[in-house]
């Protein structure tokens, strides 16, 4: 039988739209028996180091990533979901954890 993989899982770092710690999110995760877990905060990679610390202490399978807006005129709205087009990157590997990371800090997918 196949595992279950949660691929779209926001924080409260994904302000508004998430309100979960990372840890909390791990443990829900691990009681629930994933097979893995995403965290996918909008714009950025806010809740990583807490996600990785956390999902490694409960053995737990992560997968890095975040969600994106490709159009709209500001994220920051004060309201959930903000519009535009959304799109969720996961990363394969650290490097192109990196990759997005630089990308984040400069928005440079904004359009």
């Amino acid at each position: 039988m196949a595992t279950y993989a949660e691929l779209h899982a926001h924080s409260g770092f994904s302000f508004l739209d998430g309100a979960s710690d990372p840890e909390e999110l791990v443990g829900e995760a691990t009681r629930l028996g994933l097979g893995a877990l995403a965290l996918t905060d909008h714009h950025g990679f806010y809740g990583v180091v807490r996600f990785a610390e956390a999902a490694r202490a409960c053995g737990l399978a992560t997968v890095f990533g975040c969600e994106v807006t490709l159009d709209g005129t500001d994220d920051r709205t004060g309201v959930p979901d903000p519009s535009g087009t959304h799109l969720v990157l996961l990363a394969r590997s650290p490097r192109a954890t990196a990759i997005w990371r630089r990308c984040s800090a400069r928005r440079t997918w904004r359009g």
